[in-house]
């Protein structure tokens, strides 16, 4: 018997991106300072090509465009249109995250709200992009900056909102860039509560995880777990994370000694 014939359909070559070439010029006519040309360009791609995926880095390119021009309210509209026409696109989530930059340095009287809301967005929708823990520490500015206040179930107590934002970033994101300023507010935020165990092993997890900090995290956790836990086995912990470049590495070590 002659061998059997595959009956099975080809594979589908995946689909051509026309979109792609137009942004690719529209980038280097911007990277050329050349912004009404690139958004023009801009314009014309996401009529003709909307349905693909670079169109969603158009509007992103769009909106800084906007921006670089000094036209704020442009610039959030074409974030409005990223946000409305390609939520899932991982451009949306930057997208989200510079609207909300123009929305608190716009006249906006809920402005505080809205970008608040925006952040939190940025983080809810898009947990893995990079954005995420940025937009969870600038949420936490604000927050603080607000003075806003809430029960806390594991403190049981009435704190600063930035402190369970802060703590929410460290945990979900402990090595991103945002979490090394993030691990530092947590454990000053914690001090002024007289939570001083939490606050020494704030510090001390961001020594660990970011041993060229520049607030002598190590040696403030050592300082906190000795004087005020009284927990010596930890203080020597933290006293053996102060890098040799530290001003206070001499100290540390004659506690160690």
């Amino acid at each position: 018997a002659g061998a059997a014939v595959s009956t099975a359909a080809p594979a589908a070559a995946p689909a051509v991106d026309l979109g792609a070439e137009p942004l690719r010029i529209a980038r280097a006519k911007f990277d050329a300072r050349l912004y009404e040309q690139a958004y023009a360009d801009l314009e014309s791609m996401v009529n003709q090509h909307a349905d693909r995926p670079s169109a969603a880095d158009a509007y992103l390119l769009m909106g800084t465009i906007r921006e670089r021009q000094n036209r704020p309210e442009d610039a959030m509209a074409a974030y409005v249109e990223l946000r409305t026409k390609h939520a899932s696109s991982p451009a949306a989530a930057e997208g989200n995250f510079l609207n909300a930059e123009l929305v608190l340095r716009s006249k906006r009287p809920d402005r505080d709200r809205a970008a608040i809301e925006l952040f939190t967005a940025v983080e809810s929708g898009y947990p893995d992009s990079p954005f995420a823990p940025r937009a969870l520490a600038r949420r936490a500015a604000v927050e603080d900056r607000l003075r806003m206040r809430v029960t806390d179930p594991q403190l049981g107590a009435l704190v600063p909102v930035s402190l369970v934002t802060y703590r929410g970033l460290v945990e979900r994101y402990p090595t991103a860039p945002a979490a090394e300023a993030a691990f530092d507010a947590l454990s000053r935020l914690y001090e002024d509560m007289r939570q001083y165990e939490r606050a020494a092993a704030s510090l001390q997890e961001l020594a660990t995880r970011f041993p060229g900090n520049r607030v002598d995290a190590a040696w403030r956790s050592g300082e906190l777990f000795e004087d005020r836990v009284k927990d010596r086995e930890r203080a020597r912990t933290s006293y053996a994370l102060v890098p040799s470049q530290s001003p206070r590495y001499r100290d540390a070590q004659r506690k160690l000694q």
